[in-house]
């Protein structure tokens, strides 16, 4: 969800630049900076707690974020790279608000999340000499529509499958998982409207069918306890987010519109 945003925002930009690296380095440290930001927020209430590792570990993230991001905004002239740099703040705001109040894992709070990953790709497409135009509007809401059905295709496998039994008929598996598929239709319906629209080539949706066939095929093959594997899963999200990378690379370089 981190990488494959700012690795794609790279490729379609119209050329590679040094500075990309950079980017790459603030968007780590940033990124970083959450865990041990979230940790103190967990454990505000605890006086007795030893807080210094994590006020230590937030201040050197958070200082290579900060570093980095000046340099591509004072040295490199990219200042717009300041108003991407303080929604992402705001977002990490809201992140820690809802560590607060114990509802990080909600939908809206991991959608969010992932709204805000999902800026890595506008935010390389610029950083490497591409301007902010649709297209860098386009590569993030691609990205942020199919990470966001991630959350709710973990959430099916993890936290819904296992406490049921298997229904028998396949409809009815279908319909517990209907939250996940009304997401992806609704995903993949945009995106034909964008590639209808020309707002984004035509080979566009490909990059979505291999997880809409993974999410029909995981409402079919029932997860129980006995069987479920985080890590499993998560291999298999790699492998998927690398084919979506693939094919819409594939899609912007194949120049096709209607």
């Amino acid at each position: 969800m981190l990488i494959v945003p700012l690795l794609l925002g790279q490729l379609l930009a119209p050329a590679w630049h040094w500075r990309a690296l950079l980017l790459l380095v603030a968007a780590f440290g940033f990124f970083l900076a959450r865990y041990p930001l979230a940790t103190l927020v967990k454990l505000r209430k605890r006086p007795k707690a030893d807080k210094r590792y994590l006020w230590r570990w937030a201040a050197i993230y958070g200082g290579v974020a900060a570093v980095t991001g000046l340099w591509l905004v004072l040295v490199e002239g990219l200042g717009w790279l300041i108003a991407m740099g303080l929604l992402g703040s705001l977002l990490l705001g809201f992140h820690l608000w809802l560590v607060s109040r114990r509802k990080e894992m909600s939908i809206m709070g991991e959608l969010a999340g992932i709204f805000g990953l999902a800026m890595g790709a506008p935010m390389a497409y610029y950083t490497a000499g591409g301007p902010l135009d649709r297209t860098a509007f386009i590569l993030w809401l691609i990205n942020a529509l199919y990470f966001g059905g991630t959350v709710f295709y973990i959430k099916l496998k993890v936290r819904h499958q296992p406490r049921l039994s298997a229904p028998a008929r396949f409809s009815r598996r279908l319909l517990e998982a209907k939250a996940c598929l009304a997401y992806q239709t609704v995903a993949l319906t945009l995106i034909i409207l964008l590639a209808t629209w020309q707002w984004a080539p035509l080979l566009t949706p490909l990059a979505l069918i291999p997880a809409t066939f993974k999410i029909i095929l995981g409402a079919w093959r029932w997860q129980d306890k006995k069987s479920l594997s985080l890590v499993r899963l998560g291999v298999a999200e790699i492998f998927h987010a690398l084919a979506f990378a693939g094919l819409l690379v594939l899609a912007f370089n194949s120049g096709q519109l209607l």
